[in-house]
């Protein structure tokens, strides 16, 4: 009985971190992570890609108040013309770029789900936690995807820009933190996404807003902004999934980053360039800067 309790903890809080509002619900029994060792993990981990989420999933909310976009999506919300994910009601995606498919099985440690419009459909996932690509042959294929106990799969839909933000203890701190950007590139080679912004605590914006859309090429990716908030948090990182080949000569608005900071993984196919705290010490996604980032031969 205790071992189902502490696996239903884990599951309850995995999928509830990675909802768009998390609530926990009231027991009469102690239910806090911290009981368990192993639940407190897994909160630790989930916890960690919410809170990295924060900025996207403020930009999701941005759009829905504004355009009345869902921030939590049916696959056949998402993909209307599949008939088959009409009966799909395990999974969901969170906006656009992030396909969410939690273990709902007690003691499961794998879990079945599709990946929809791959198969030679033109998409594309990329796994959160290894980078790699997901070789899915055929269309609306029922995949076994590996979900160890404390990890839910998570994976980035190619052709989307999903911007982050380095976690902290609460979101008050995580504002003030560097950003990151996750690039994961579509089979064409294109990406787009965009960041809302603003101050986060006023109702009226009498401090501006911040909109930030970004776009790739097939040798650059672009961060256009615009707005008037000044964000003078720094960009850390630029993360590029889908990358085939190696490239060494990256810049960033024609300033070549040194090659100690650009790391390729060849089995992955992912760039991680690091390190650009300096270059982007005014603000790396300042209304009034934007950036450039030269990726000659990553295709």
């Amino acid at each position: 009985m205790g071992r189902k309790k502490v696996d239903n903890n884990i599951l309850e809080h995995e999928i509830g971190l990675l909802l768009c509002g998390f609530l926990r619900y009231w027991k009469p029994n102690p239910q806090e992570p911290y009981v368990w060792a192993s639940v407190a993990g897994a909160s630790r981990t989930a916890m960690t890609i919410r809170y990295s989420l924060l900025p996207y999933m403020y930009t999701l909310f941005h759009l829905a108040h504004n355009t009345g976009s869902n921030v939590m999506r049916a696959l056949a919300w998402e993909f209307p013309n599949d008939p088959s994910l009409a009966a799909v009601d395990t999974q969901f995606l969170l906006g656009p770029a992030l396909l969410i498919t939690p273990v709902l099985a007690q003691g499961a440690t794998t879990v079945n789900g599709v990946f929809p419009g791959t198969g030679g459909k033109g998409e594309v996932y990329y796994d959160w936690y290894t980078l790699t690509a997901q070789n899915i042959s055929t269309p609306g294929a029922n995949v076994t995807i590996d979900a160890p106990l404390g990890c839910i799969p998570v994976y980035v839909r190619g052709g989307y820009v999903i911007p982050t933000q380095e976690p902290a203890v609460v979101t008050r701190d995580a504002r003030n933190n560097s950003w990151g950007v996750i690039a994961a590139l579509s089979l064409e080679g294109t990406v787009s996404g965009n960041l809302y912004g603003d101050d986060g605590e006023s109702v009226v914006q009498q401090n501006g807003t911040l909109f930030v859309e970004f776009t790739a090429t097939r040798s650059s990716l672009y961060a256009s902004p615009r707005g008037t908030y000044n964000d003078t948090n720094p960009l850390a990182n630029i993360t590029v999934l889908g990358a085939q080949n190696p490239v060494s000569n990256v810049t960033l608005n024609g300033v070549r980053i040194n090659e100690g900071k650009v790391q390729y993984n060849g089995s992955s196919r992912a760039l991680v360039v690091t390190g650009l705290n300096e270059l982007t010490s005014g603000g790396g996604l300042d209304a009034g800067l934007g950036f450039e980032v030269g990726l000659k031969g990553i295709l």
